[in-house]
């Protein structure tokens, strides 16, 4: 690592603790996690998001297979990411599909870690299954490492190219 990049670092973690501080004086009361859509063309143009982020990751796995990127290691974490990113898209346009368009299922806040499930119904299979659908960041959190590691090896194996071309 260049001297440089170490200063930087050193310099980042210095200001760790007054961005810290700075952040908590500024964030507002009330921060949550979740975004409902009120109205209707807020929740459509939503899902038309998650569906074009789908069909984009469905085109980048057979790309990179059909060009035989796949061969490389980035490519293939790439790959990897791009099938987590799938499952997390179709896990959110289904639970946005019952909360946000069909309104079969209700959350209500109890407490700070304590939420009640209300479906139209009282089916506790679809409590169950619903909230299965909102531990949707177990998808989405692999997809952005595989995506983060793959994109670092193939950093590094630019890295190591330009370093074989110096030599010669």
């Amino acid at each position: 690592m260049s001297k440089k990049n170490l200063y930087s670092i050193r310099l980042f973690i210095k200001f760790i603790p007054a961005m810290t501080i700075a952040g908590m004086i500024l964030l507002p009361i009330d921060g949550y996690a979740t975004q409902l859509h009120t109205s209707s063309e807020g929740i459509i143009t939503h899902q038309v998001g998650h569906l074009f982020f789908l069909f984009s990751m469905v085109a980048l796995i057979f790309t990179v297979t059909g060009k035989g990127l796949d061969k490389q290691k980035g490519w293939r974490l790439i790959q990897y990411s791009a099938f987590f990113f799938i499952l997390w898209n179709l896990d959110a346009i289904t639970a946005h599909f019952f909360d946000n368009q069909i309104h079969a299922v209700k959350i209500e806040n109890i407490s700070f870690g304590k939420i009640r499930i209300i479906t139209n119904n009282d089916s506790s299979i679809l409590a169950w299954f619903y909230y299965i659908l909102k531990l949707d960041h177990l998808l989405c959190v692999p997809g952005m490492l595989f995506l983060y590691k793959g994109l670092s090896s193939l950093v590094d194996d630019q890295r190591q190219m330009m370093a074989k071309k110096d030599i010669q």
